[in-house]
């Protein structure tokens, strides 16, 4: 190839990288600013609990529809139907998310079985089924005249619940609003479908934006969409993420309802994340073994409990109530291998506790 060819196919690749149109080129939408968004998102969200209404709640209790919700538009002009931003069912819950506090309305439609129903913490897992939508103004043109309605867009529907999902791992407005409901009671029978649910939690939840997935477009989702989400709590379940034998909802060291804050070693992973929580080099899972099991095939491994309401006498030797102890003292007996002293500050409820705590290490290593 001579150089005037060579020179002359340079000329052209550099020509055709650089004309391509301002039509071609990508732009970016700088994210908007939180406040003014919520603003706009409360807005279009009281619009829509004024203009709307329940039309009907359905009172199953066994079937799969129990406690389904249809919320519909109350026709011009009619001033007998009451709209969602009357109803007694309608709460508001207020959130402080990215340095704003967030007015997040939700309807209880039923807060779940009062005696035996758990309510989920932050890390908790919950069995549910929903119903999501977004809200979207919508125009409408009949001839010359163009009218804009209010209208919730599905998106996604799950009615029959298979598996649990970790609160931790979803929107913020999950997070925020599943621990104010219940689960219910599960009967298992025989059939096509032996699952029975009763008494369970269930509820609409109106989310802005910045509690759902704010700027980020989803696939059937346009971003800085408010979110409305029909659920039922089924069941929960506590976890245990990081596999220490703590229960995560007892990892908030600082009792303030977060868990993301609670990081003893500084190691930049939070108490329910990290399987050895004060950094000792030992794992939190054999911090808090019962002293005198993991001993031989006659000494099964078993942990202390949190702490319980009452001692369970089928456990000599261990005090429920009492949780994790500091540390022990005392020598071992050989009979038993259980120390033959009370641990220190096993009682007392400000003491830290041997897991947290770097100076203290397992009994037996």
């Amino acid at each position: 190839m001579n150089k005037f060819k060579f020179y002359f196919i340079v000329l052209c690749t550099v020509f055709t990288l650089f004309s391509c149109s301002k039509a071609d080129q990508v732009t970016y939408e700088p994210v908007r600013e939180y406040a003014t968004q919520y603003a706009a998102d409360l807005a279009t969200i009281e619009d829509y609990l004024k203009t709307y209404y329940i039309e009907q709640i359905i009172n199953n209790p066994g079937a799969i529809d129990d406690q389904d919700i249809k919320i519909t538009k109350i026709p011009e002009g009619n001033t007998s139907l009451v709209a969602l931003w009357d109803s007694p069912l309608l709460r508001f819950k207020e959130v402080v998310y990215k340095d704003l506090t967030y007015k997040v309305y939700y309807l209880q439609l039923r807060e779940g079985d009062a005696v035996n129903g758990k309510s989920p913490c932050r890390v908790d897992e919950v069995l549910t089924s929903y119903d999501g939508s977004y809200l979207q103004y919508v125009d409408t043109v009949v001839g010359t005249t163009t009218s804009t309605e209010l209208k919730a867009k599905r998106f996604d529907y799950f009615q029959i619940p298979s598996f649990f999902i970790r609160l931790d791992q979803v929107i913020t407005g999950w997070i925020e609003i599943f621990p104010l409901f219940k689960g219910g009671s599960i009967a298992v029978g025989q059939g096509s479908n032996p699952t029975t649910y009763n008494d369970f939690g269930a509820g609409v939840m109106f989310l802005p934006s910045a509690l759902g997935y704010y700027n980020a477009t989803q696939t059937n989702i346009p971003s800085y969409s408010p979110l409305v989400f029909s659920f039922k709590l089924f069941d929960v379940k506590r976890a245990d993420q990081d596999g220490d034998g703590i229960l995560s909802k007892d990892e908030d060291t600082n009792q303030d309802g977060v868990f993301t804050n609670d990081d003893t070693d500084g190691d930049g992973t939070q108490n329910y994340l990290d399987a050895d929580d004060d950094g000792d080099g030992y794992l939190t899972k054999t911090e808090i073994t019962v002293p005198g099991t993991g001993v031989g095939t006659a000494f099964p491994t078993a942990y202390y409990p949190y702490g319980a309401a009452t001692d369970d006498p089928a456990t000599p030797g261990i005090d429920e109530r009492y949780g994790i102890p500091r540390k022990f003292t005392g020598p071992i007996d050989a009979a038993t291998q259980l120390h033959t002293s009370i641990p220190e500050d096993f009682t007392d409820p400000l003491r830290l506790r041997r897991h947290l705590d770097p100076t203290t290490f397992p009994p037996f290593q």
